[in-house]
């Protein structure tokens, strides 16, 4: 039943399976690899730092696992 609600907030607030947004995710993750083979391991940057319309991690999937248990 958890899973239904995460997808209808995620379909609520995204639209269906937004193409959109995979190509931002896919674009930001080849950006920051080719970034980071170049810099120190201080420097890498993470690509949630690449896509302006990605909301920030409020919650990890971890954290997410204990409070269904």
């Amino acid at each position: 039943m958890i899973e239904i609600k995460q997808w209808a907030e995620y379909r609520s607030r995204r639209g269906s399976l937004n193409i959109g947004r995979r190509i931002e995710q896919a674009a930001a993750n080849i950006m920051s690899f080719g970034y980071n083979v170049k810099v120190k391991a201080e420097d890498w940057i993470d690509p949630l730092e690449l896509m302006p319309h990605e909301d920030d991690v409020v919650e990890t999937f971890e954290e997410q696992i204990k409070d269904t248990s």
